[in-house]
């Protein structure tokens, strides 16, 4: 018999509500129920403070129905509060080891780590808050707050900076995720079984008070729509989103039906209790009489009392809209409340303009709403019994999947609370193992920018991590069940990139050759530099180096590393002209550059063992004077009256083009030259240097040549002393 029946428990934070209840073909049946008010504050926003006064209304309310039922209780299913949620904001990135299509094995692990990293946030700001709080106290509390983490909701995904609707199939290298992720306190959970524990029962099955109500709340016809299920009661006001068939995320916000009653209490000096009955009896009544705390009876209008909670009711109805919109990203498409504050008049109107949601999208749920629920529940407002009601039918319809369950991970016994069958994942995370590890870390690499071009050495790829389930393989996504032991083996980061510079220069690159340059060895090859110091192919190559290197692919290129030389300085030109009729060849460059005596192109490909002769010419150009002296015409210095000249040892004459022109010009391409010469005589000497004798001169000048008398037309010879010398 006890098979066929379901005892729920809802312990919430005025009331205990026991319910047993019996599926039949087409409906559930509610066989027997019990009601305990808490005669103290034993529990405060739905969190066990008092375990042994909350355990003795349990045991009344377990009593009764045994009673009632004649039945030995032994299973009880409970539910904790939605109140006690916590919820966390992360944003997590992921750079993939190349740009590449993403697969649901990356959307997993991105997720995963998400969520650790926002556990980690949680814990670390809730132990800041209670070593602040132990300081005033002068204590220290070496139990820090855990967490069960029971859900997320993704609010946007990222690939490489851009936001975009679902991550799967698409190519990139950097994969972001916002999500918030949920979690319930284990005090909490631990409080419930102690209570449960102390009255002699066992839990056969724990969910959530949001999983609970949104099973009976919302109609299966609603069941894939993006729906916001709010639940006002007295000191909190809890929600949950229900997108594509489940519960996707939850709040809380610390406003509800408490501070609707206070201001009344306040503002018409009436106990709380009265307070509370004013605020429960609005719906109906135009006018309510009550006593004051002096005793005075007022007689109060539904009006006057609603005006003075406008300010309550103005910052609830805004307080749910925006956690809503936190957590949902937009609207819901509709909204349903439940519990004992959503029926406060005005509510639903004002959370209309603030959701900016249409009101005929805003619905209230109660008991008489559920026709496949028979049977009553008597001492509570039929809004309040739809969570046990809902607490009884989801252990009913889940019993193949128990979301409550304990398993063993690296030999640690582990409690998961999750919101279907859990995962190896979900128990990881509870085991706080870093999933991070789960993944193959690849080595750092090198990057290097090589003449400009940005060069990658990665490093050696690691091995994914290993999981093994009861001795089996498995992955994340792989379900467990109560008493699964999980061992797991962190992934082998792997090894560090080492290069040698060479390892970033194509082989193509790479040249030595032997140039013989004026008869001497000379090596050339490929000139490389790393952060500006010459170094050679075979020394290591620095993280972020900048490499530059040239090839000397050219003649010119080999002689412009042999020289030292800028490679524009190196030229091979010259110009041609006609010397008494034979054609002749000159460089105009600083150099002339030959191989077996004959000009070469300096543009030709480099050749390892190539001969060269360099001869340097003097200002890149030819003058007559130095044309002659190529020829052999050599100077000569002598001594006219004491002073040293230099003269050359023959005369010439020199005709370019047909016109006279002196030994100092510049040969130009096409000249046609022509040069007589005549052996070198006093009057040349006298003419070369422009040395004037008029007739009058003549005829008193007396020349004296190494001191004996002469005449103009005696030679003159290296180091010869000539004297000029006028009678009187």
């Amino acid at each position: 018999m006890t098979d066929e029946i379901t005892f729920a428990l809802d312990i919430g934070t005025r009331t205990i509500i026991g319910i047993l209840i019996k599926k039949n073909e087409n409906n559930y049946d509610v066989i027997h129920s019990a009601v305990r008010e808490h005669q103290t504050r034993a529990m405060l926003d739905g969190q066990i403070h008092n375990v042994a006064r909350v355990a003795d209304s349990v045991a009344e309310v377990k009593k009764e129905l045994e009673e009632k039922s004649g039945l030995s209780l032994k299973n009880v299913a409970i539910a904790a509060a939605g109140r006690a949620l916590k919820t966390v904001m992360q944003t997590h990135k992921i750079k993939l080891e190349r740009s590449r299509y993403i697969e649901e094995a990356d959307l997993k692990t991105l997720e995963l780590e998400a969520i650790q990293q926002s556990q980690k946030k949680l814990k670390n700001s809730n132990s800041i808050s209670e070593f602040k709080n132990n300081l005033k106290q002068k204590k220290q509390n070496k139990n820090e707050t855990d967490y069960h983490f029971v859900g997320y909701t993704v609010r946007k995904y990222r690939l490489d900076g851009m936001e975009i609707g679902h991550l799967l199939g698409q190519r990139g290298k950097i994969i972001e995720v916002e999500l918030v992720a949920t979690f319930l306190p284990r005090i909490v959970i631990d409080s419930l079984l102690s209570v449960i524990n102390r009255v002699g029962l066992e839990v056969e099955h724990l969910t959530l008070e949001p999983i609970a109500a949104s099973h009976v709340v919302i109609p299966e016809a609603m069941i894939n729509f993006n729906l916001a299920l709010v639940d006002i009661g007295a000191g909190t006001s809890d929600i949950a989103i229900t997108k594509n068939g489940s519960i996707s995320g939850y709040a809380m916000v610390p406003i509800a039906g408490d501070e609707i009653t206070e201001t009344i209490s306040e503002n018409f000096l009436v106990d709380y209790n009265n307070a509370e009955k004013l605020k429960c009896n609005l719906n109906g009544n135009d006018r309510l009489e009550v006593k004051t705390i002096l005793g005075e009876t007022l007689d109060l209008s539904k009006e006057e009392i609603l005006k003075t909670i406008e300010k309550e009711l103005d910052q609830l109805s805004k307080s749910i809209a925006d956690k809503i919109l936190e957590i949902n990203s937009s609207p819901p498409q509709a909204v349903i409340f439940i519990g004992g504050g959503s029926l406060t008049p005005g509510l639903t109107e004002r959370f209309s303009k603030k959701m900016d949601i249409i009101k005929n999208r805003i619905g209230i749920r109660k008991r008489e709403d559920l026709d496949n629920i028979k049977g009553e529940i008597n001492g509570v407002n039929t809004i309040q019994t739809l969570t046990p009601i809902g607490i009884a039918i989801t252990t009913i319809e889940t019993k193949s999947k128990a979301v409550f369950l304990e398993v063993e991970v690296n030999g640690e016994r582990i409690n998961l609370l999750t919101l279907s069958q859990p995962k190896v994942s979900d128990a990881l995370l509870a085991a706080d193992i870093e999933l991070d590890q789960f993944r193959p870390h690849p080595g750092m690499g090198i990057t290097a920018t090589v003449n400009g071009k940005l060069e990658i050495i990665k490093g050696e790829m690691g091995t994914s991590g290993e999981i093994l389930l009861n001795s089996k393989k498995v992955g994340l996504k792989q379900r467990v069940n109560n008493g699964d032991k999980i061992s797991f083996k962190p992934g082998r980061p792997g090894v560090d990139a080492e290069a040698k510079i060479r390892d970033v220069i194509p082989d193509s690159d790479l040249f030595n050759y032997i140039i013989y340059l004026n008869g001497t060895k000379n090596k050339v090859g490929t000139r490389i530099t790393q952060n500006g110091k010459l170094v050679n192919s075979d020394q290591d190559l620095i993280d972020g180096a900048e490499i530059e290197y040239k090839v000397p692919r050219t003649i010119k290129d080999g002689l412009s590393q042999i020289m030292d030389l800028q490679p524009e300085k190196l030229k091979n030109e010259s110009i041609e002209y006609t010397y008494n009729g034979q054609k002749e060849e000159i460089s105009k460059s600083n150099y002339l550059i030959t191989s077996e005596q004959k000009k070469i192109n300096l543009e030709e490909p480099l050749q390892d063992g190539i001969k060269l002769e360099i001869e340097e010419q003097q200002n890149g150009f030819l003058t007559i004077r130095s044309l002659l002296q190529k020829k052999g015409n050599k100077e000569i210095s002598f001594y006219f009256n004491g002073s040293e000249l230099n003269v050359p040892d023959q005369i010439w004459e020199v005709k370019i083009n047909g016109e006279k022109e002196d030994l100092n010009y510049k040969i130009q391409a096409g000249d046609q030259i022509k040069a007589f010469s005549r052996t070198l005589t006093i009057k040349g000497v006298f003419n070369y240097i422009n040395y004037e004798i008029s007739e009058t001169m003549r005829e008193k000048m007396k020349l004296i040549l190494n001191g004996e008398s002469v005449d103009l037309a005696t030679k003159i010879k290296e180091d010869d002393k000539l004297k000029v010398k006028l009678n009187a």
